[in-house]
């Protein structure tokens, strides 16, 4: 399968090609399986390893390199480990929402940074 084929497929037809659970095409963005499927073809390792090979790419592989390449924000707490934070989705009501914007913009905080102490708190208060 080339690179054209896996672009004119829907993003739910590239995520079974690529062996996605219907858990795991729900949680992961969609482009996340489209860029891993077009990674996976004989087209694009051929197209990586010309560029190495002539000398307009690099091959990073100090792990330290690759972090600072990529960048980004640290973990969220000084959490130990490398790359995103552990992200949890909830649904909430408007009200809540808007409560929850309200105190953060009186703060002159983020929505993210608010959410995350209203669950450390409530976790202190209720945890075995």
């Amino acid at each position: 399968m080339g690179i054209a084929e896996i672009e004119a497929m829907t993003d739910q037809e590239v995520a079974e090609v690529m062996g996605a659970t219907p858990e795991e095409f729900a949680t992961e963005p969609a482009w996340m399986w489209r860029e891993a499927a077009k990674v996976a073809t004989d087209e694009w390792a051929t197209k990586v390893s010309t560029e190495v090979e002539s000398g307009r790419a690099r091959v990073i592989t100090d792990p330290d390199r690759i972090r600072r390449r990529l960048g980004g924000r640290p973990r969220v707490g000084g959490a130990a480990g490398h790359g995103p934070s552990t992200q949890v989705r909830v649904r909430v009501s408007s009200e809540t929402r808007a409560a929850l914007e309200d105190i953060a913009a009186a703060q002159g905080r983020r929505l993210s940074d608010v959410s995350r102490e209203a669950l450390a708190e409530y976790i202190a208060r209720h945890a075995g």
